[in-house]
């Protein structure tokens, strides 16, 4: 009987920059916050809502696989895990995954539109 694992490590995924608008009924001094494990970056939201965060490189973990063909561990997905907040007068309004957020609803000009409830 023949059987092997293999552990693939996959490469770094580089960062990018994640174009966002707050839509809110009320305007005021929005932050959003990118908490990625014992990070925490903070983003001033300007009045126009927009603002853009900055996602680090991260990778993904380890796959193994059974005789380099059928998949059968290292199943996760950091930007699952990372968060974004969104807070005002130091209150979270809103808090979303990465993940969440990049399956936002995107506008013309390339935005996701985080939509807040007031």
């Amino acid at each position: 009987m023949l059987s092997s694992c293999e552990y693939r490590l996959y490469g770094f995924i580089p960062p990018s920059q994640e174009l966002i608008q707050i839509v809110a009924k009320t305007p005021g001094p929005y932050v959003v916050q990118l908490q990625t494990g014992n990070l925490t970056r903070k983003y001033e939201v300007p009045l126009d809502g927009r603002v853009t965060v900055v996602v680090p490189t991260y990778r993904l973990p380890c796959g193994v696989y059974l005789l380099n063909a059928v998949k059968v561990g290292g199943y996760g997905d950091p930007l699952k895990g990372w968060n974004v907040s969104v807070t005002r007068d130091g209150s979270t309004v809103r808090e979303l995954s990465v993940r969440a957020v990049l399956k936002l609803p995107v506008d013309r000009d390339g935005y996701r539109t985080l939509r807040l409830k007031d």
